[in-house]
């Protein structure tokens, strides 16, 4: 059964194609969302027909509907008609008026029942065009332009495929590429009979399946664009499911199995998708109403063990999304006017509008003159997360007059739109904290990236752990070039992976939860090793011909990962006289000298560390070697968030000393 779940899809989408060696469309006459009867015109001044496959819930028409709109409108004069068609079959009639109306679609909408049109057109995806002649000869088919993928949105397009393919033919032109290769949805072949030996069902296999993996995102009012709740509408996402699961878009985790167990993995067993495979090719028969799982009533709002005990909105005004093209991470700064130091035990971010919000990451900006040690990841939010409480005792300190930092990242959804997400946090006695959790983190900037290397490697180490620290979690952070991660640890200079992420996704930010913490005890040292794509080969990169080196923005990259790191609280444990006792005994005195003795030995280790942490980050910064590290020697990260609180005299350069100063307690 390994090799089952490839060779079924393989098998299904070549079922899938509705044969695209057709050179002719023949004249069609369809039901309008007006109750009209959409045709091919005949009038003497129409030219060419452009025919739009559409649906209603796949991302990629829903970005491009508007733009085939301004297309149709331009070439309106010069005798070029578009006509929308929809041959989806879990989409209805209203459903595709309404994605009309919201798209401000203003040329004929055709509703194709039986897919018709489709398969004698060729199409087998939404969205993709066809341009006709009065012939219905076929002179263009495949994409709009290069823009967008699936998980993919560049700035703009480099290729305008249907425009220049219609400016061609306006011209008298042979079109110069009249075939692209459409990307986006499947159109729903047509229905095949249901196989009576198949024994898996969707009220007794599926169901379950997709409550496993899938309807945490994919149901009403979360981001995923389309619900799988309903048994009509996932006959018409049937192959669409197997084409994601089979190139492992979808789930979507990107961490090999092969090491260190990960507690948040989402993973679709072999099995699982087998069942999926095995019902869409025995027709996908529905089975007993009665094998159906008890439904389950999610819930939208906090889902922290009890109401949280501050709650902040990332803008005091909603952001406005909008309708097409690629937003820049935003971030947002938020005073929550602590004046007094608070130890965060959970928390949770609640997107303000699911569908435009890929992810948010809260960080810590402590005031000037803290510790950079309280400096990192306050909370996140990803599609389908699962909120995870700090173990019983442990939690993060955000020390009084800190500030909030939130990252957005937004995808548009072919609808301008609005957000204003918010995080909510649960707080702990001080009393009651045994474990104190911060975040350390390893940046190295000194690299370049060839043009062309398809597989950069930068190495980076994190080092200097507390005493009896405990590593919680990885999360590993590069740009639109990033390609694959790993980091391992170090131990008498043998090396374990940890994790490993074969396939580094910049669109999906995953923090790594450790099943097990970690013990660091005896660990020299985290390494770990970015690889880099600045190939041609690799669809995101922004400029495969360009040296690449350090920097915030994601046309350059970056080499960082963020470690959760836990240390225990240690309480002065030195023994107090009893009330009218003046002299201790021989023992006590004994006792006392012990714990003097290993306090003494403590403090010696940790300045040790403190130096060889000091003389680490003055080797990696200090590019002039002076001793000192001014503002510009940094990268921006550094320099905006945290150079103020090493700079503790304020004379806009940090020395050893100080270095030293703000991370001996660390250790």
């Amino acid at each position: 059964m390994r090799y089952l779940f490839p060779v079924i899809v393989f098998a299904l989408l070549s079922a899938g194609s509705f044969g695209n060696a057709a050179d002719r469309v023949p004249p069609f006459s369809l039901p309008g969302t007006d109750e009209s009867t959409v045709a091919l015109s005949t009038d003497a001044d129409v030219r060419f027909h452009v025919l739009c496959f559409l649906g209603t819930e796949c991302p990629l028409a829903k970005l491009y509907g508007p733009r085939l709109q301004r297309l149709s409108v331009r070439y309106h004069d010069d005798g070029v008609r578009f006509i929308g068609i929809n041959s989806n079959v879990q989409d209805s009639l209203e459903q595709w008026a309404q994605f009309g109306r919201t798209a401000g679609l203003t040329f004929p909408l055709a509703k194709d029942f039986d897919r018709s049109v489709a398969q004698s057109a060729g199409a087998t995806r939404t969205p993709e065009v066809i341009v006709i002649d009065r012939a219905g000869l076929i002179r263009y088919r495949g994409r709009i332009d290069d823009q967008y993928q699936p998980g993919i949105a560049r700035s703009a397009p480099s290729k305008q495929d249907l425009r220049d393919a219609i400016e061609q033919l306006i011209a008298g032109e042979t079109v110069a590429v009249s075939a692209t290769e459409a990307v986006g949805c499947l159109i729903a072949m047509p229905g095949r009979e249901i196989d009576a030996e198949c024994e898996v069902t969707y009220c007794k296999d599926v169901s379950r399946v997709l409550r496993r993996h899938c309807v945490e995102c994919h149901r009403d009012g979360e981001i995923g664009p389309f619900a799988l709740t309903d048994y009509n509408e996932i006959v018409g996402w049937s192959e669409m499911m197997l084409e994601v699961i089979d190139q492992k878009r979808m789930p979507p985790w990107h961490a090999s199995d092969d090491h260190a167990k990960i507690a948040n993995a989402r993973k679709m067993s072999d099995r699982d998708k087998e069942l999926l495979a095995e019902w869409v090719a025995g027709g996908m028969p529905y089975g007993q109403a009665s094998d159906l799982p008890e439904p389950i009533a999610y819930t939208t709002g906090w889902r922290l063990e009890r109401e949280p005990d501050a709650v902040f909105s990332v803008s005091k005004q909603p952001f406005q999304v909008p309708a097409e093209g690629t937003v820049e991470y935003q971030y947002f700064i938020v005073d929550p006017k602590f004046t007094e130091d608070k130890w965060v035990t959970s928390t949770q971010i609640v997107p303000g509008n699911r569908s435009v919000v890929h992810h948010v990451i809260a960080f810590i900006r402590p005031p000037d003159g803290q510790s950079i040690q309280s400096y990192g990841m306050l909370g996140a939010y990803v599609p389908g997360q699962i909120v995870s409480p700090l173990p019983d005792g442990y939690a993060r300190r955000v020390p009084a007059g800190s500030r909030i930092v939130f990252q957005m990242h937004y995808t548009p959804t072919g609808a301008q739109t609005e957000d204003r997400s918010r995080i909510g946090l649960l707080f702990a006695d001080e009393s009651d904290v045994t474990h104190e959790v911060f975040a350390m983190g390893a940046i190295e900037q000194d690299f370049e990236i060839p043009p062309g290397d398809a597989s950069h490697e930068v190495n980076g180490v994190l080092s200097g752990f507390p005493k009896d620290a405990r590593l919680l979690s990885i999360m590993p952070h590069m740009h639109l070039r990033g390609k694959s991660f790993r980091m391992s640890q170090q131990v008498d200079g043998e090396a374990t992976t940890l994790l490993e992420v074969p396939t580094y996704d910049f669109n999906w930010q995953h923090n790594y939860e450790l099943a097990q913490p970690l013990p660091l005890d005896g660990v020299d040292r985290l390494k770990f090793t970015a690889v880099f794509d600045n190939s041609a080969g690799n669809p995101t990169n922004p400029a495969p011909t360009e040296y690449v080196t350090w920097g915030d923005q994601t046309w350059q990259e970056m080499a960082v990962v963020f470690a959760a790191v836990a240390k225990p609280r240690v309480k002065d444990p030195r023994v107090k006289n009893s009330p009218g006792k003046t002299t201790p005994s021989a023992k006590e005195s004994s006792e006392q000298q012990a714990i003097e003795d290993r306090l003494a030995a403590r403090r010696e280790a940790g300045m040790k560390q403190a130096k060889k942490f000091a003389d680490d980050y003055m080797q990696r910064f200090d590019k002039n070697g002076d001793g000192y590290i001014a503002k510009h020697e940094l990268p921006d990260s550094v320099r905006m968030n945290l150079f103020s609180s090493l700079d503790n005299n304020r004379d806009e350069v940090v020395s050893r000393d100080e270095i030293i100063s703000q991370v001996i307690w660390r250790f």
